[in-house]
């Protein structure tokens, strides 16, 4: 039996211009003006809530079926309309006389907004105006199921314009002046916009304001389905909060079913405000530090970008593409760090990781240079990740100098994260002449990390530093930690066992604690003072097996100068620093307190006393007992803003020790009672700072401690490298801002 053929629908929306050329955004004609005989309703500024009809079509399908509570007896037979009527509806199927020629009818001849798309390959035939058409009663060709939730006739778009008509017949609202559109999360303003209620679908332009959730995109034309959260978007800018991105745009998210109440329009006011950026607040970092044979320290996020292209299209679940797109962390104009692509296009392909595809990708710095970015596929994970797979470093304790490691796909274990990175040991291989199937030309390093429940936390790691009687490795061949953190309310308890653990104990140097076992009861800090002094207390147990350089504890025929204790230690500390003198900051600005640092430097001095005691009780009845206390001056002048010597940092603290027993091990032994430290760091120019920090023994006149800086420093970025001669150990970071802001940003090239 034939489909019955559903009554006629209106022409589309917007009917769109031939493009004479490729490289332009389509132009749009004058809005279409009711059919004779349609009622219009005109309203004047106000605000309607119009009840969203039972009927539901599919825009954008030629074969799309109406939903419809009737049946084919009530269509009645075929009628006949002209063609003004039947425009644009590829639902309808005309039939021609014979001997008409055909005409190919343009592609873009009606917008993709309309009530119905029409196939690119559809033909249409030329005829007389006057002659009638008749309505084939003809099967439809089934198009491809699309799954599209059916929205609740109980659901509401509101719309407040300066003056707005419904076509109660079409179901067409159109608006003019000032227009705010609502449905659910959505949020959309516009100099003139209409609405087909029938096929959720919104066409909008001057102005065009998108707000979804927590995300904002600006243009000057839309196409808008607020049901698929599918449009188009040309001449866009706007602000992502990327960790929102895919719940705002995600059509399956849970939603309130209930009709939305009438909005006022201070809701809608801070979209489109031409206001200047203010208030402008870092709110973060990623900060990617690289030491030694560790893993690369990565943590922080950056949660709000900013972005411009020639045209967006939005997808489902918060995919995208993009024409022509810059994308930046900076609110100012013109950016200091951009990304830059010919065309992007972002994908889901997990619940925690997108893929984004670029082509002709590049990083520019201040609008002078770019670097290319040779990557036209990069990977965007929600947890933290390497920033890159294949790395560089040195370690001259373990691994004999230079090597390369390689970052391996994380292994999801369950709960649990393994990280494992093979190590080419370069410098040693050279050195020792060894060949790739030398044992010792390789080293290994694996991380497991990962909560098992809300309040439960495991890490662990491993290293090796060569392969030589795998699997029975010799004990100096690796080190390795496994460490679980409870929380208990305000309390954390956390377990440990380490094996050739290092650390370093001022002029002892570093010592190594063989194995170590126990756990550690940390108290919150206890605020005290206006000034932010605080006290915190912690206290634990361990069983640990490391040296002593005291012969009266070891045996005469030994392998080795390590022992056996048990030790309970608590520990509690005092810091309250009294002001002295506080500046002001400078406005947050880009020429002024913004201009090479992320947030305004404030000027003070002041003075901090901490005191510090520290009680350890060992078995065969040793203790060790002592009381530090420090009083010093830091401070820093300047704001960080003119070109040149307009920052100083300083710290000069001097430390005294009493003592009162001695531990039987090197690691944890108070040897150093009298210390003096300074620091300092100097603007050069620019973003460029130097500076250098160092404890000293006034008793034996060595050195603790030497740590020497070199940093660039700008609004959105920064880099820094440190080198500590004393501990042989040095670092690289890299720094990307994450700010927070109010108002309207220009655009990128202002």
């Amino acid at each position: 039996m034939p489909y019955p053929v559903p009554p006629p629908e209106p022409p589309a929306i917007i009917e769109t211009l031939v493009n004479p050329s490729p490289n332009q955004p389509p132009s749009y004609q004058s809005w279409n003006q009711p059919e004779s005989g349609s009622k219009g309703y005109i309203q004047h500024n106000q605000t309607i809530s119009y009840v969203l009809p039972s009927s539901y079509v599919l825009p954008s399908s030629p074969s799309s079926e109406i939903k419809r509570e009737s049946s084919a007896a009530l269509l009645g037979e075929p009628i006949t309309r002209n063609w003004s009527d039947i425009y644009g509806n590829t639902g309808l199927y005309l039939i021609p006389n014979t001997g008409q020629r055909e005409l190919e009818f343009p592609q873009n001849a009606i917008a993709s907004s309309s009530s119905y798309g029409i196939n690119s390959s559809q033909k249409f035939t030329h005829f007389d105006p006057h002659r009638p058409l008749y309505l084939a009663q003809t099967e439809p060709t089934p198009s491809e199921e699309i799954e599209i939730p059916v929205i609740p006739p109980t659901d509401l778009v509101e719309v407040t314009a300066a003056e707005q008509e419904f076509d109660q017949q079409r179901q067409i609202i159109t608006a003019r002046g000032n227009v705010r559109i609502r449905f659910r999360e959505t949020l959309i303003e516009a100099d003139q916009a209409q609405v087909n209620l029938s096929t959720r679908q919104t066409a909008a332009r001057g102005n065009v304001a998108l707000q979804r959730g927590e995300q904002l995109v600006q243009g000057s034309q839309m196409e808008y389905n607020f049901v698929r959260s599918t449009g188009v978007i040309y001449e866009a800018r706007g602000v992502v909060v990327t960790q929102s991105t895919a719940s705002d745009f995600d059509i399956e998210q849970p939603t309130n079913l209930t009709p939305a109440p009438i909005f006022s329009g201070s809701l809608s006011d801070t979209l489109t405000e031409a206001q200047p950026v203010t208030e402008v607040t870092t709110t973060g970092e990623t900060q990617i530090q690289v030491t030694g044979a560790a893993f690369p320290q990565v943590g922080g996020t950056v949660n709000r970008l900013r972005f411009e292209a020639e045209r967006i299209d939005i997808q489902p679940n918060g995919e995208w593409e993009a024409t022509n797109i810059r994308i930046t962390n900076d609110p100012f104009s013109p950016p200091e760090l951009e990304l830059r692509a010919d065309n992007a296009q972002l994908r889901r392909i997990s619940p925690l990781q997108d893929e984004l595809l670029t082509s002709r990708s590049r990083l520019v710095f201040d609008q002078r240079f770019s670097i290319p970015l040779f990557r036209d596929r990069t990977i965007i994970d929600r947890r933290q990740r390497e920033p890159s797979p294949l790395e560089f470093g040195y370690d001259l304790r373990d691994l004999d100098g230079y090597f390369v490691q390689w970052n391996l796909t994380p292994i999801e274990v369950g709960p649990l994260e393994l990280k494992v990175a093979p190590q080419v040991l370069v410098q040693r291989a050279i050195s020792e002449s060894l060949s790739p199937l030398d044992p010792r030309f390789y080293g290994l390093n694996t991380r497991l990390s990962g909560r098992i429940t809300p309040t439960t936390s495991i890490e662990g790691q491993l290293k090796i530093s060569n392969f030589e009687d795998f699997p029975l490795l010799g004990e100096n061949a690796y080190r390795g930690r496994l460490r679980v953190r409870q929380s208990l309310e305000d309390y954390t308890l956390t377990g440990e066992y380490s094996y050739r653990e290092r650390i370093f104990n001022g002029t002892l140097g570093s010592q190594t604690v063989h194995r170590s076992f126990g756990a550690v009861l940390t108290v919150p800090n206890i605020l005290i003072g206006p000034s932010g002094g605080y006290v915190n207390f912690q206290t634990g147990y361990q069983a640990i097996e490391a040296n002593t350089d005291r012969f009266d504890l070891l045996e005469a025929e030994r392998e080795n100068d390590r022992i056996s204790r048990q030790r309970f230690q608590t520990v509690g500390t005092l810091i309250y620093p009294i002001p002295l003198w506080n500046g002001s900051a400078l406005p947050a600005t880009a020429s002024e307190g913004l201009r090479y640092t992320p947030r305004p430097v404030i000027p003070f001095v002041r003075l901090v006393g901490i005191a510090r005691g520290v009680a350890s009780l060992y078995s065969e009845d040793e203790s060790q007992f002592y009381l530090s206390s420090s009083v010093g001056i830091q401070g820093q002048l300047g704001h960080f803003s003119r070109s040149y010597l307009d920052y100083t940092g300083f710290s000069v603290f001097y430390t005294q020790v009493a003592i009162d027993g001695a531990s039987p091990f090197l690691f944890d032994r108070m040897v150093d009672q009298r210390i003096l430290t300074l620091g300092l760091v100097q603007q050069i120019y620019g973003g460029l700072r130097g500076g250098v920090e160092s404890a000293i023994n006034l008793d034996s006149g060595l050195a603790l401690n030497y740590e020497f800086t070199l940093e660039y420093s700008r609004r959105t970025h920064g880099v820094i490298l440190r080198i500590n001669p004393v501990q042989r150990l040095g670092s690289f970071s890299l720094r990307i801002s994450d700010f927070n802001w109010t108002g309207d940003s220009p655009p990128f090239d202002d």
